[in-house]
């Protein structure tokens, strides 16, 4: 199974619209052509994430149950995944449907 929460290309984009609204230039973004939301408020919704046991974390530890950050990309084929935080290598998936 494959999954990309967004293109590369995307990716791109996103990373350099926030470094111009840290960096303080925000002219250089399309502001003046960007929709308007009236009456907006925050949510929160659901997003895809992994769980598991975690092994070789730098500050987690080994053998720690955790779920990640969200998941942008995962390939399960060549055992990949990355979060907003970090790669991970895919172990063993886990057991499901078990009687």
């Amino acid at each position: 199974m494959k999954f990309a929460y967004l293109s590369a290309e995307d990716a791109q984009r996103l990373s350099a619209d926030l470094r111009s609204v840290e960096a303080g230039i925000t002219h250089t973004l399309s502001l003046h052509t960007a929709p308007i939301l009236e009456a907006h408020q925050m949510y929160s919704r659901r997003t895809a994430c992994l769980s598991g046991y975690v092994f070789g974390h730098p500050s987690l530890g080994d053998s720690r149950e955790i779920m990640t950050s969200q998941l942008i990309y995962m390939d399960t084929e060549v055992g990949i995944a990355r979060t907003i935080n970090r790669w991970y290598r895919l172990g063993r998936p886990a057991e499901t449907g078990k009687a």
